[in-house]
């Protein structure tokens, strides 16, 4: 690196005062609170992925050839049957089976590498209310809790130990 003070500044929790330093140097504290978000955001993220990867699994055929992606992305018929009753008949039972497989493969993947955390986030809350309104309403405190996260990971991100955060701290060289 050309400067070191420039890549320093990137990680740094202080401000850079120098005035001589080019304005890209300058930058305030980052809206992180270091360790608590880093311990805050971990957490919402691995609770969201661990929930999402175990629905996957659990609603798909068992996986014989690991090495095959269609396999991961099987629906069990049970699945079937309730994605019949969640859409209301008018898509296909079988597609919309493997599009909720695929997605929460995805989510789950997604929110563990903290990579398009926020957009993650808004694809749950927006699952979290179709669930609560329309596929199990007597469900809807544990529901509540879902939304919650997914709205806390959209204000907040994914954290310091996230993709999102290292590439955005990356994005500020010029």
């Amino acid at each position: 690196m050309v400067d070191r003070r420039r890549f320093q500044a990137l990680f740094s929790e202080v401000r850079i005062t120098d005035v001589s330093a080019p304005q890209s140097v300058l930058m305030d504290r980052p809206n992180s609170l270091g360790l608590v978000d880093l311990i805050v955001g971990l957490g919402l993220r691995f609770a969201l992925a661990v929930q999402f990867f175990t629905w996957a699994r659990a609603n798909a055929e068992p996986v014989q050839d690991r090495f095959d992606w269609r396999d991961w992305l099987a629906p069990s018929p049970g699945l079937e049957a309730a994605a019949d009753v969640w859409t209301f008949g008018r898509i296909d039972p079988g597609l919309a089976a493997t599009v909720f497989l695929v997605v929460a493969t995805i989510a789950a993947l997604s929110l563990f590498l903290g990579l398009f955390t926020r957009i993650t986030a808004v694809i749950v809350a927006l699952g979290a209310c179709w669930h609560m309104l329309a596929v199990l309403p007597e469900a809807w405190p544990q529901t509540v809790a879902y939304v919650a996260i997914a709205v806390a990971l959209v204000l907040r991100g994914g954290g310091a130990a996230s993709i999102d955060w290292i590439l955005s701290r990356l994005s500020r060289f010029d």
